[in-house]
């Protein structure tokens, strides 16, 4: 896609190969341009023209490469002897270029971010070392902090502490990328990432529950209805309703609810079960229930996915992932190609290994419980990076965007707030041309329990439904990205 100029980047910290080269590729496989990495100490050796050709390259000090045009980015310290070490860490908060949060910011002589002299470019945004950071999900690697659920929280977060948690900071950095080699005038044209659609949305649903309660009655509910709202009445109300569902023992209505709301607008989206586990925090139906293997059929007959919902423990447990995929297989008949972890636990890089040796396609586990936002600073699929095997991971990872317990669980929003919410995190995607992805729990439409949620999500449906939107599963949604991506 591009009008005679040809595009070559090249670095010279040769101890980083795979990541550096792992940057590159992702940025030039989002324009959809042809280009070519060469180590620096082989560019000499290599055919090119000196007029037609860009280099993007990437060091501590410039590297004169002869060519007419050129983008130099000036390294930082990450990829270096502190690797993996708490020195390497980012300062908090981040400087700024504007109000672009630079996280790691490189050793050019000069002081600005960014010096232009003809057709030179050279910053010190270090927007390979930033990019990483945030894809890989370094920190949660070097830092130790941990909730009660052992799971990274937010709070921990450079996003979180520096004020970006909102912004796909990645997409901000490949776009500022391409302002500079658009600014050249070479004739460079980028692809439309979701074709005629603006942006692209994955709707997902974890089944915890597929009737209104679980085994156990809803006491935290009960308890803030009367501790923290002093709503004695919807308290009794609350305990009533779980003793007649518990009498009725059928299925939550809520699937047909949703079935029929989202093909109202087109959409078909996913729902994770769970297939195993043994805690009390983990699903209270079996796969096996002629109930739910009925409800699985109706789901994929109207079209909707069947993903998995790894059980709570099985975040670190590569026998229990695989043994819960091979039983909701066989309940399914159907193979079964991506999933989203319970209670969002995870640790990296093991869980995206585990994912990818048990043969899931994708996974769309990675936002915060506790805060909504883009945890990976990037609003589009993409394949993760394991820092501790130094390779690529055979994976998608789909960035989930927003949970709605992150709302009204965590953070105690209202409706109105939560929706408002949810509206300007998909406005930020559809600026960026990202993919937004949801998880409503089906447990969560109930008015009783949980009231204006349902509401809530009725109108984020509404508020899509009007968008020039790429719609789908996530299945649909990552065989489409893999088919019109550039070869």
């Amino acid at each position: 896609m591009h009008d005679g100029t040809e595009v070559i980047a090249t670095y010279d910290n040769y101890d980083f190969s795979r990541p550096i080269e792992y940057i590159f590729n992702m940025i030039f496989s989002i324009y959809g341009i042809s280009y070519r990495i060469i180590r620096f100490d082989r560019f000499n050796r290599a055919e090119y023209d000196l007029n037609k050709t860009l280099v993007v390259s990437y060091g501590k000090k410039y590297l004169n490469t002869g060519v007419r045009s050129q983008i130099h980015i000036y390294t930082s310290d990450l990829f270096g002897g502190n690797y993996l070490k708490p020195y390497s860490m980012p300062k908090v908060p981040p400087k700024r270029h504007g109000e672009l949060p630079v996280i790691y910011d490189g050793r050019g002589e000069f002081d600005d971010f960014v010096r232009r002299s003809g057709n030179l470019i050279e910053t010190n945004i270090d927007i390979i070392a930033s990019s990483f950071f945030m894809l890989s999900r370094y920190e949660e690697i070097v830092l130790r902090e941990k909730d009660r659920f052992d799971r990274f929280p937010a709070t921990e977060s450079l996003a979180y502490k520096g004020g970006f948690l909102d912004r796909p900071v990645v997409n901000e950095y490949i776009e500022l990328l391409w302002s500079w080699i658009d600014g050249l005038g070479l004739g460079l044209k980028t692809r439309e990432l979701w074709r005629d659609k603006d942006f692209a949305v994955c709707l997902t649903h974890d089944v915890d529950n597929v009737r209104k309660y679980g085994v156990y009655p809803p006491l935290l509910t009960v308890g803030r209805s009367i501790v923290r709202d002093r709503d004695l009445r919807r308290a009794s109300a609350i305990i009533m309703d779980y003793l007649e569902a518990k009498l009725d023992k059928k299925l939550n209505n809520t699937f047909s609810y949703m079935m029929k709301l989202e093909s109202k607008y087109g959409f078909k989206s996913s729902f994770y079960f769970m297939s195993g586990g043994s805690t009390k925090y983990d699903a209270s139906y079996s796969i096996h229930d002629s109930d739910v293997i009925s409800l699985l059929r109706t789901l994929r007959k109207e079209g909707f996915e069947i993903g998995l919902h790894p059980s709570f423990d099985s975040y670190e447990d590569f026998d229990m992932v695989n043994l819960e995929k091979q039983k909701l297989e066989k309940a399914t008949e159907n193979p079964i190609f991506g999933g989203r972890q319970h209670y969002l636990r995870w640790k990296t890089p093991d869980t995206w290994r585990i994912l990818e040796k048990v043969g899931l396609k994708y996974d769309t586990t990675l936002s915060f419980a506790d805060h909504e936002g883009f945890r990976c600073g990037i609003c589009l699929p993409y394949e993760p990076f394991d820092i501790l095997q130094n390779r690529r991971l055979d994976i998608w990872e789909l960035p989930l965007t927003v949970m709605d317990r992150s709302l009204f669980d965590y953070q105690n929003l209202t409706p109105e707030e939560g929706f408002q919410r949810i509206k300007d995190l998909i406005d930020i995607t559809k600026d960026y041309h990202g993919m937004f992805v949801l998880l409503w729990h089906n447990s969560s439409l109930d008015p009783l329990r949980f009231p204006g949620w349902a509401e809530v999500y009725k109108r984020i449906i509404e508020y899509l439904g009007k968008k020039n939107i790429l719609k789908g599963s996530a299945r649909e949604i990552i065989d489409w990205w893999e088919k019109n991506k550039p070869a």
